[in-house]
């Protein structure tokens, strides 16, 4: 009878331990849309930089991309590739581009003040920073 409540309390003791544990990702497939497209300052091309959509009211994850030496990003949020969550996303960029290439309010999603509306059944945005 001894043994038996041993085993029983480490049993519990590990179950509840391991409550919750293991990877919830699968809850977010096909919460997201392709999001591809062309960021430019001034109708010019962005290049080696990182543009960020972000949800705006943080209703979900932000998106990011690299911008290829054409301007050209695909957004990723859970995995590669897979778009951005659907909904307005206010939008910054940022990285390794020529120093200056974009004012600093560009660089963060809240002094940015650009927005874009992913939606599904729309794929191509263009985001031109003024």
């Amino acid at each position: 009878m001894r043994t038996g409540a041993c085993w029983f309390i480490l049993s519990t003791a590990l179950l509840v331990t391991c409550w919750g544990c293991g990877s919830d990702s699968g809850q977010f497939v096909g919460q997201t849309v392709p999001v591809k497209g062309k960021v430019t300052y001034k109708g010019k091309p962005l290049t080696q930089e990182e543009i960020v959509f972000e949800p705006d009211g943080g209703s979900g994850r932000e998106a990011h991309g690299n911008i290829q030496p054409d301007g050209t990003f695909e957004l990723s949020t859970f995995k590669a590739g897979d778009g951005a969550v659907p909904g307005t996303h206010r939008v910054a960029v940022s990285g390794t581009g020529k120093k200056d290439a974009v004012p600093v309010k560009y660089k963060n999603t809240s002094s940015s003040k650009t927005e874009v509306d992913v939606a599904e059944g729309k794929a191509e945005y263009v985001v031109d920073l003024k």
